[in-house]
């Protein structure tokens, strides 16, 4: 009789020491994987087993070396405990052999079958099982093994105090730095990955994509991927009056205009649409007015500037356009708050542009602006236009790769596209076709 008890509670002892190992397993492979936003939402919300995991995963260093030392002791039970008591049953079952063999070989046969079935119970129910339940459901299996957690650390806090400093020790000895936290930071890289998986996944929508993957790569462009060109600039004389303005306006409908001295190099400051209409709305007799008494200091910056300092220097400073000058002192071009913005919500159609950027023919052909960055046609278009430090736009592509201006109706081949100028406006490439042929074709020239 006591034998059979024994048996049984060596059985009992068997099972708990596997659950026991499963549930430290599981403990450490959910609180490294459950969302800390998720936690921090939960706990807001009044959310108690929410506290104890954030307790737990602000000090994961502590309480992954408790989930470590609960492991290591389960195992090491199983292996003094559950390998003899499972041998000693298994070693009547292998009586038939015959004498001489009886003794040695029933005990090796035995032990060899129990350390099949512990290791067996250890990997599958112990490891495996218990870590797949935590990373599928990571948050509801951190709430129920929290406050255990919790329990066993506070239990042990010395020995795993001990533990964790001999190991930083020895993580010294070799030239290694001590851990400070495990570090669940991602890199810029890694998170354009979980955006693009997010997206496979269907839980962003691909505009919500292109606009966060635009948002990571805002702080590496420069003011002279975002500027409108010098060509494009539209500037008034400061001896220009207040209906010389309105008139420039009508033609050319932006909200503030740089005014310049002699000619764009020497430009002097910016005037706004709206003050000009304030003005006017307090004295209707200023229509001969000069600009120059409503311009505002410009902002002059370089064109090597990156944009994310550039906006908050705008931000600073309430300013809504800036200068851009070239090496030599020279205007480049201009930039805008809107310009900016537009390098992360992409561009958006003005109502006083009567031809947009992109106007689409069919599903392989689009009539697009010349003046398109080439990361911005490949973009909307989905193309793979190469990208070049010789130029920026779609009209600089055609031009490096021709070396000449091409005239009006010519076109370019580049793979399986055909690029085709629509319109010119004297010299400069206004718009341009891109056709998409059903059969690839290798790079070349027309």
């Amino acid at each position: 009789m006591e034998g059979v008890t024994g048996n049984v509670l060596n059985l009992l002892a068997v099972l708990l020491l596997v659950l026991a190992n499963g549930f430290f397993v599981a403990a450490e492979f959910s609180l490294v994987s459950v969302r800390r936003t998720r936690v921090e939402e939960l706990v807001a919300a009044g959310n108690e087993a929410a506290r104890a995991v954030r307790k737990a995963i602000d000090d994961p260093d502590r309480f992954i070396a408790a989930t470590q030392l609960g492991i290591t002791i389960a195992s090491l039970g199983l292996g003094w405990i559950g390998e003899p008591a499972l041998a000693h049953l298994i070693e009547p079952l292998v009586g038939w052999l015959p004498g001489a063999w009886r003794g040695t070989a029933s005990h090796s046969i035995a032990a060899g079958l129990a350390f099949f079935v512990i290791t067996f119970l250890h990997v599958v129910a112990g490891e495996l099982a218990p870590k797949s339940i935590a990373l599928q459901y990571p948050e509801e299996t951190a709430f129920v093994v929290a406050r255990p957690t919790l329990f066993t650390e506070n239990l042990f806090r010395p020995l795993i105090w001990l533990l964790n400093g001999a190991g930083n020790g020895l993580l010294r000895l070799v030239g290694l730095r001590a851990p400070t936290g495990h570090q669940r930071v991602h890199s810029v890289e890694e998170l354009k990955m979980l955006i693009a998986a997010s997206e496979q996944e269907g839980v962003l929508e691909t505009e919500e994509t292109q606009i966060l993957q635009r948002a990571f790569d805002f702080g590496d462009r420069r003011v002279q991927e975002a500027m409108i060109p010098r060509p494009e600039v539209v500037g008034l004389p400061a001896e220009a009056t207040v209906a010389d303005l309105l008139r420039t306006f009508r033609q050319a409908p932006h909200s503030r205009f740089p005014v310049y001295e002699g000619d764009l190099d020497n430009i002097v400051g910016v005037v706004s649409v709206k003050d000009v209409l304030h003005l006017l709305a307090e004295d209707q007799a200023a229509w001969q007015r000069p600009i120059r008494d409503l311009a505002r200091p410009a902002l002059f910056v370089p064109e090597s500037k990156p944009i994310g300092d550039l906006f908050a220097e705008m931000r600073e400073k309430q300013v809504q356009m800036a200068v851009v000058l070239d090496e030599y002192g020279g205007t480049a071009g201009i930039v805008t708050a809107e310009e900016l913005v537009e390098e992360i919500v992409g561009r958006m159609s003005d109502e006083w542009v009567a031809e947009p950027e992109v106007v689409r023919i069919d599903e392989e052909t689009a009539d697009i602006d010349a003046l398109m960055r080439v990361d911005e046609v490949n973009e909307e278009l989905g193309l793979n236009l190469p990208e070049n430090e010789n130029y920026e736009t779609v009209a600089g592509f055609l031009l490096y790769r021709l070396g000449r201006i091409p005239e009006e109706g010519e076109r370019y081949r580049y793979g399986d596209l055909v690029l085709t100028v629509t319109k010119r406006e004297g010299p400069k490439i206004a718009r341009v076709q891109v056709h998409r042929l059903k059969a690839k074709g290798s790079a070349a020239g027309a």
